[in-house]
């Protein structure tokens, strides 16, 4: 599994209650859209989730704690393909545009989040 793309975002609420949301799915259904969730491989650690699709695809979204009662939300992209990893680039445009993709889901869901705690 190697890393390809790391984004973050800040979040006006206490780690406890991001970590919640990720905790009980809130948080995949608002980033994927419920219509997605039933195209993905969806797994879960505390305070982590995670997804596989494609045959390279494999996205993590967690949340660390930022300041006095702010939170870091964490999106993670990382290339899973078993065989052929060398192609990932290829078939993906060689990633461009991916970098600010990442970054706007993390920044869209930060956003997401803070406005459902409100």
């Amino acid at each position: 599994m190697k890393l390809l793309f790391e984004a973050s975002a800040p979040v006006a609420a206490p780690v406890e209650r991001v970590l919640a949301l990720i905790d009980d799915g809130w948080v995949l259904t608002a980033f994927l859209g419920p219509e997605q969730r039933a195209y993905v491989d969806i797994d879960h650690r505390p305070g982590v989730v995670g997804f596989q699709g494609h045959w390279w695809y494999r996205g993590e979204i967690s949340a660390e704690p930022a300041g006095e009662h702010g939170t870091t939300v964490v999106y993670r992209v990382y290339n899973i393909a078993a065989r052929g990893a060398w192609a990932v680039p290829l078939a993906n445009r060689l990633f461009i545009g991916w970098r600010k993709k990442v970054g706007d889901g993390a920044t869209r869901l930060a956003r997401q989040i803070e406005h459902h705690l409100s």
